[in-house]
């Protein structure tokens, strides 16, 4: 493997007869490093995280995953190269009808042909990591939204993957459930030197955990820098976002071509 790196290059990605989604990203995940991108809702965050993965391919530009140019790769080298990436989904995405065991021992029963004794030992570490060994013969529907959030992120790290991919991993969670997963991706990040990608809205968290930072709006990055870059930033759109201002660059309302008050007054 020639990088654990990703880069990004002047990535633009629209659907058809849609507005941009994304236009002209330029952005590198380092090594072993959180790199954390953050903005509004709809700015193109988890698209970007579906180019990385390969489900989508980007209309302009380049995505390049250790090295590779994902555009040249074939069916079954793009299948290779995900059992090297680990995706934490936003809620957890457990299989409801599975036990945690199944869930966790499901990437490594899909690739591998490793006996079943040998599964259940690598199971009873990934949910040791995340502090849920002996939950195995549990359900997902008696774990509590942190248990749930926990054990999908055992299952992310069963193959061991080199590059990790974060969805609002902390979406929904109480607080003490949110720093027990922020705890957990900032230790499997240094223990195992993982390369991180993290989508998140979660300010003070992602100020904690990341090496380095991404911020979008409308489809473009319009900041970028170390966490303490970013909270001294003297962009106005991302203060506005930090101190969740109502008032500022980024608008509350919906920007219609109709004019309220006549509107109300042809209503008799």
């Amino acid at each position: 493997m020639k990088s654990k790196s990703v880069q990004i290059n002047n990535v633009h990605f629209d659907y058809e007869e849609t507005t941009p989604i994304l236009s002209g990203i330029t952005l590198e995940a380092k090594a072993s490093k959180i790199t954390a991108i953050m903005g509004t809702s709809g700015s193109g965050k988890t698209t970007l995280l579906r180019l990385i993965s390969r489900q989508i391919m980007p209309k302009i530009g380049t995505v390049n995953v250790f090295g590779e140019n994902l555009k040249n790769l074939s069916a079954p080298q793009v299948l290779k190269l995900r059992t090297h990436m680990g995706m934490l989904f936003q809620f957890g995405a457990l299989f409801t009808d599975m036990s945690v065991y199944e869930n966790v021992a499901f990437t490594l029963k899909e690739n591998t042909n490793l006996p079943e004794s040998i599964i259940k030992k690598i199971v009873a570490m990934k949910l040791n990591a995340v502090g849920l060994f002996g939950t195995q013969d549990m359900q997902p529907q008696e774990l509590s939204g942190g248990m749930a959030r926990r054990v999908a992120l055992a299952r992310a790290i069963a193959l061991d993957p080199h590059l990790m991919l974060y969805d609002e991993p902390f979406t929904g969670l109480d607080p003490i459930s949110l720093n027990v997963t922020a705890m957990l991706i900032k230790k499997l990040n240094e223990a195992l030197g993982q390369t991180a990608i993290l989508v998140t809205h979660d300010i003070e968290t992602t100020l904690k955990i990341a090496d380095y930072i991404y911020f979008m709006a409308g489809g473009k990055i319009i900041a970028e820098g170390t966490p303490d870059e970013i909270r001294n930033t003297s962009n106005p759109l991302v203060k506005q976002f930090i101190n969740g201002e109502v008032n500022g660059p980024f608008k509350y309302k919906f920007e219609s071509k109709l004019d309220y008050n006549k509107f109300i007054g042809t209503l008799n």
